[in-house]
């Protein structure tokens, strides 16, 4: 019996239709671990406003000077989906894996013989490392409905040429999709042009004038692929603003040097794209970075990763070792190779340079395509036992599933810090004054942007606010100063196009904050924070702006409070919301409560991770009477760094003028500015 199982062990292989099923278990290993505590970054949080709040008229003017085609799309998907970050993890997922569906029958259906090629190429295009913004699941989701329908148009033009009678109903549904691709967005555009050579490798080879009928067949695709280049750059007007020709200038006035450029930029490019992006999965991840845990989890998914494909992958039927499999095998490195030169043309023509580093990897994206073929075919191509290159195939994807997992761990840190910044905010501010510009510093985590958290803002602060009319606008001053922010001096005015909506301010009626985790967020005090060396200049200028009269209290049930839907439910309160609270009460001026609450805060056992976070308790403390605990708030500021001097100075200053003569009060200010080395003026 046990020689039986044995052999039958032995014999057993995986059936074709276990192939989407392993890429499905593939795709989810890769991008599906962390969805639940993974949020929306960069031009998601645009999308899901505009799309919540403002509704179809909304998306159609943010697309309307971008991608009006591809904005029809939005309107379609974002009713269904809806705000929860979860939905459009899984929607992104989805359409990820169904393109790897859709390559894995391409090659299937040109190639039918090179059935390992087919499932290695689907699996390296699904697991490809190269790009690592997946997780910005709004905008790449929709790429990768885009590229679905142009793999899904290849695939149905194929059954068109070799199933003739039901070319009738193939052809137009492959035309409109190929319609779909061309008009929607300019990233997957020249990838069109592999269509007569999917047509040419559709047709049988000893098919009389073969290149005659591919051509012929090629007639109405073309039609389409030229009514799209003439809308995109004769009626389209914003094609040009947005995606200048730098190419074809230089080809004008220095066409010896651009040729140069052009070669070298394609050959960096191609290195980029394949080479450099399948060998970053041999980079060492950092440990420390990581962290313990995150570690041992990584080396965990990577070994069940590479265990499970090498069964799966020795264990899929073997194709026949034909006398065609090496011409086959040629032919498909060439689509590929030729896939990567189309993938190109865009970016070479804008001067814009794929790479490997966010967010530029973005446009690593049409050379997936080409790359995972080019690489299977290679593979498949090369002299060896099949077990060697299978285990090979395993190797790479199972590290590229440790990319695709650091990756997502990087973008769940960056939702911890999107959470932190919003609730500390709604616990600071339960009312903000519309037309406030909020200036913040350069946030730590680089898949967010002012541009994408001023949608936020006005979700936690103005959730009915359904007009046109922003009610707030978030600014990095490093980033809009002499640009939106003329000038970090108060009475000018800021005006800002959000393109669905625009935004009306003023410099006079700005709040500035400072957020770097794990220290709280203070909303930068205008007569201390100005002499905080532990901040940048740009954050002490804007201080000095800083109305604190813009925030306000409110009844508990009219408070800002970020949507459930989106940030989850309530923290635990910790250090930094004792800290928020006991800033708003300092500025209400209720110091019993500020004092209430640091009693609160010191009993947690949790402290501060920034000096200036003791500041509100020191005046709070002074304010009540207890000038020794006070006191003792200052020494321990004053012990993490002498940059505190000033700050503490200045905070003594304003407890003198604002607090009631006594003798302990005299005895304290003299302590205090002993131990702080005041001046006279200080």
């Amino acid at each position: 019996m046990m020689k039986t199982l044995l052999t039958r062990l032995r014999n057993f292989t995986f059936p074709q239709w276990s192939v989407p099923l392993a890429l499905l278990a593939a795709c989810v290993l890769s991008y599906g671990i962390l969805i639940p505590w993974l949020g929306y970054y960069w031009d998601d949080w645009a999308f899901v406003w505009i799309s919540q709040k403002l509704g179809a008229p909304g998306l159609t003017r943010y697309f309307s000077t971008n991608r009006p085609v591809w904005g029809w799309l939005y309107q379609l998907t974002t009713p269904l989906l809806g705000e929860q970050p979860w939905h459009w993890q899984t929607f992104a997922l989805v359409f990820r894996w169904l393109t790897s569906m859709g390559v894995w029958w391409l090659v299937n259906l040109l190639w039918p013989r090179r059935k390992d090629a087919a499932l290695w190429a689907s699996l390296l295009f699904l697991l490809y490392p190269g790009f690592t913004q997946q997780h910005i699941a709004i905008t790449y989701g929709h790429f990768f409905v885009v590229l679905s329908a142009l793999l899904i148009s290849f695939c149905l033009t194929v059954l068109a040429v070799k199933n003739p009678r039901r070319a009738w109903l193939y052809t137009p549904l492959a035309l409109v999709l190929a319609a779909a691709n061309l008009f929607m967005m300019e990233y997957f555009f020249m990838l069109e042009l592999l269509r007569p050579l999917v047509i040419w490798l559709a047709l049988p080879a000893e098919q009389q004038k073969r290149i005659r009928r591919a051509a012929l067949g090629w007639i109405p695709y073309l039609l389409v692929f030229l009514a799209a280049f003439i809308w995109r750059t004769f009626l389209f007007e914003f094609q040009n603003q947005n995606y200048e020709n730098v190419l074809l200038a230089q080809l004008r006035t220095q066409p010896l040097q651009a040729i140069a450029g052009l070669i070298l930029a394609v050959l960096r490019d191609f290195f980029t794209t394949a080479l450099a992006a399948w060998g970053r999965v041999f980079w060492l991840p950092n440990a420390t970075e990581l962290g313990r845990r995150t570690t041992q989890v990584l080396g965990l998914l990577v070994a069940v990763s590479l265990a499970g494909l090498l069964v799966y992958l020795l264990k899929t039927k073997p194709e026949d070792a034909d006398e065609h499999k090496r011409r086959e095998s040629l032919t498909m490195l060439a689509f590929g190779l030729l896939a990567m030169l189309f993938a190109g043309a865009p970016f070479w023509m804008t001067n814009l340079t794929p790479s490997l580093i966010y967010p530029s990897n973005r446009f690593t994206l049409p050379f997936m395509l080409g790359s995972s073929l080019a690489l299977a075919a290679l593979l498949n191509w090369l002299p060896g036992p099949r077990w060697y290159k299978a285990g090979l195939v395993a190797v790479f994807a199972a590290l590229a599933i440790g990319v695709h997992f650091q990756s997502a761990n990087d973008f769940r840190r960056s939702w911890d810090t999107q959470r932190g910044l919003f609730w500390q905010l709604a616990w600071r501010m339960p009312a903000l004054e519309p037309g406030t510009t909020l200036l913040t510093n350069d946030l730590p985590t680089e898949f967010c942007s002012d541009n994408s958290l001023t949608s936020p803002l006005n979700w936690l602060f103005a959730p009915q606010n359904n007009s046109a009319q922003m009610a707030y606008m978030l600014y990095f001053p490093t980033v809009r100063l002499e640009l939106g922010l003329k000038d970090l001096r108060p009475g000018l005015p800021i005006q800002q196009n959000y393109l669905a909506s625009t935004f009306s301010g003023n410099t006079s009626d700005v709040v500035a904050v400072q957020y770097a985790p794990p220290a709280c967020l203070r909303v930068l005090d205008p007569e201390i924070e100005p002499l905080n060396k532990m901040i940048p200049e740009l954050m002490r200028v804007s201080a000095e702006l800083t109305e604190p009269a813009r925030i306000s209290t409110v009844p508990e049930d009219q408070a800002a409070r970020p949507p459930a839907a989106i940030f989850g439910s309530e923290p635990a309160h910790n250090w930094c919301y004792y800290y928020q609270k006991a800033d708003l009460a300092r500025q209400q001026g209720d110091w019993q409560q500020v004092a209430s609450l640091g009693d609160e805060a010191f009993a947690l056992g949790d402290y501060p991770n920034d000096p200036m976070e003791r500041l509100p308790f020191v005046e709070g403390y002074a304010h009540t009477g207890n000038w020794e605990r006070a006191l003792e708030l200052n020494r321990e500021s004053l012990a993490i760094t002498p940059f505190m001097q000033e700050p503490l100075c200045r905070l003594w200053q304003r407890i003198d003028s604002q607090t009631s003569a006594s003798p302990e009060k005299d005895s304290a200010l003299q302590t205090a500015r002993a131990e702080l080395g005041c001046g006279e003026n200080q």
